[in-house]
């Protein structure tokens, strides 16, 4: 029996045909009787039979969120759906939606009236219209309605409405269930969970990512061990921008950058006021080179000597000053990208002149040759996890990017951190302290004079078999970390 997600609605009979193993109870109950709900955090769905301000259905969305528990749908959809005019920018971007889909098979008819279930339709041509609406308005059933806008082809939206699923047609009924049963699933839980989760953290990621900073089977094997400790791991993607509230804290799993949705999402999380990684100031700091330095020059930190670029007339001083070959690198440049090795005046200019078109400053740093680089995790200003990356065969950089080809990685050897050096681990740590108390990944390099940092970063890799390989206690220390902050 599945007791994570509660049915609401005014009358228990309206859920009997339901026939999915939930519990159930009505909204007036929900409303005036909170010890039901006493020592646990469920997930609600509310399908009362009416919306509308003040009455049971709204003050059921309303308190569920006083109440910190995850509601569908939540008091603002009800607002933005409450008898209020289309905004002119939604349908503009629906009706082009629904061109698109009609102009698939001309001979279909575009529909008179949509029902989106959970974010799924019916008709497979209007799958993109139906999690569009599902993103900006999560709602269990929503009805969007259209008329012919005189072109050929072309429809107009009139209405979007939260419609009770009570008012759906027996075929649409049959849809419903289906879609519900579908949207309470969760890929990532095990399927013998017996603990109630406690609290709920949403994992942003690109299932599609190619480098991204944890596959999917790391986060399937993070989420196993959390749940035992009362955390639900729950996946999302950028799509799920209007879904962030539901969580009670953020985990950034693809790669960040502060011209995307990621710090969009880190910003909201922060405004939200959940524990976040990263968090949005860490993807500032990390993201840009020139930040850094500054900071670990200010710190006193060892790291390859260092200038910055800030036009062409720089080049004969960098030329002097660090010796060829010299690596270059753009300011918010990650994973190895935006990074280039000159071995000669000539390349020295053409990829400064390239890095320059898109940043008023770039970076050059003196070559320091190593057959590895250290990468040690810090999280919570303590290490979490040293490990060995080897440089890709026949390369001078851990992952060999090439155009138009899969990248190339050199291996790894996890160390456990009693047995990594002791002046790398202590620099390691002394780096990532100056951005924060989220989880970071300090870059080092090791030669005569000691450990030199190269970077720290603000989303490192963390894959199940690799990073964790020396102590698998990793990942109960990151849910720790989320759940000290939220206990707090």
């Amino acid at each position: 029996m599945t007791y994570d997600w509660i049915l609401i609605a005014d009358d228990l009979r309206d859920l009997a045909a339901l026939g999915a193993p939930f519990r159930m109870m009505t909204t007036r109950d929900y409303v005036l009787q909170p010890k039901l709900m006493s020592g646990s955090r469920p997930k609600i769905i509310n399908l009362a039979r009416s919306y509308n301000y003040q009455t049971d259905g709204y003050y059921a969305s309303l308190l569920a969120e006083a109440r910190g528990h995850r509601v569908v749908p939540t008091v603002e959809t009800l607002l933005d759906l409450y008898d209020r005019d289309i905004p002119d920018d939604t349908a503009s971007i629906l009706e082009e939606l629904l061109d698109k889909a009609v102009a698939k098979d001309p001979a279909a008819p575009a529909p008179e009236r949509l029902v989106v279930c959970f974010g799924e339709v019916e008709d497979e041509r209007f799958r993109k219209i139906g999690r569009q609406l599902f993103d900006w308005y999560r709602a269990p059933v929503v009805t969007l309605t259209t008329a012919p806008n005189g072109a050929p082809g072309k429809v107009k939206i009139k209405r979007i409405r939260i419609t009770p699923f009570t008012r759906l047609e027996d075929d649409e009924l049959e849809f419903f269930v289906k879609s519900l049963t579908a949207y309470t699933e969760r890929s990532w839980k095990s399927p013998k969970a017996r603990i109630i989760p406690k609290w709920s953290i949403a994992v942003l990621h690109d299932p599609n990512e190619v480098l991204a900073p944890s596959n999917v089977e790391s986060l399937k094997h993070w989420a196993r061990l959390a749940e035992k400790e009362g955390v639900e791991i729950e996946p999302i993607t950028k799509r799920d921008f209007n879904r962030l509230s539901e969580f009670d804290a953020l985990m950034i799993r693809e790669t960040t950058s502060i011209k995307n949705h990621t710090y969009r999402f880190a910003r909201k999380a922060v405004a939200e006021g959940m524990p976040v990684i990263d968090d949005p100031i860490s993807m500032i700091r990390c993201t840009n080179k020139v930040y850094l330095w500054e900071r670990l020059q200010g710190a006193g930190l060892p790291a390859p000597e260092t200038m910055i670029i800030q036009d062409k007339t720089d080049l004969e001083e960098v030329a002097d000053r660090l010796n060829f070959p010299v690596v270059l690198k753009i300011p918010d440049g990650s994973f190895s990208r935006g990074i280039r090795k000159a071995s000669s005046m000539q390349e020295l200019r053409e990829i400064v002149a390239q890095f320059l078109e898109d940043s008023d400053l770039c970076i050059a740093q003196k070559f320091v040759p190593t057959e590895f680089d250290w990468r040690v995790g810090v999280l919570d200003k303590r290490p979490l996890f040293v490990c060995q990356y080897m440089m890709a065969r026949g390369h001078w950089q851990i992952i060999k990017h090439q155009e138009g080809a899969a990248s190339v990685e050199g291996g790894h050897k996890a160390i456990p951190v009693a047995e990594a050096p002791a002046d790398v681990v202590d620099v390691a740590v002394r780096a990532a302290n100056l951005i924060g108390d989220g989880f970071y990944g300090v870059d080092l390099k090791s030669g005569p004079d000691g450990p030199m940092v190269i970077e720290v970063n603000d989303n490192p890799n963390l894959d199940h078999g690799v990073e964790d390989e020396a102590d698998r206690q990793v990942w109960n220390r990151l849910t720790e970390w989320f759940v000290k902050r939220l206990s707090a």
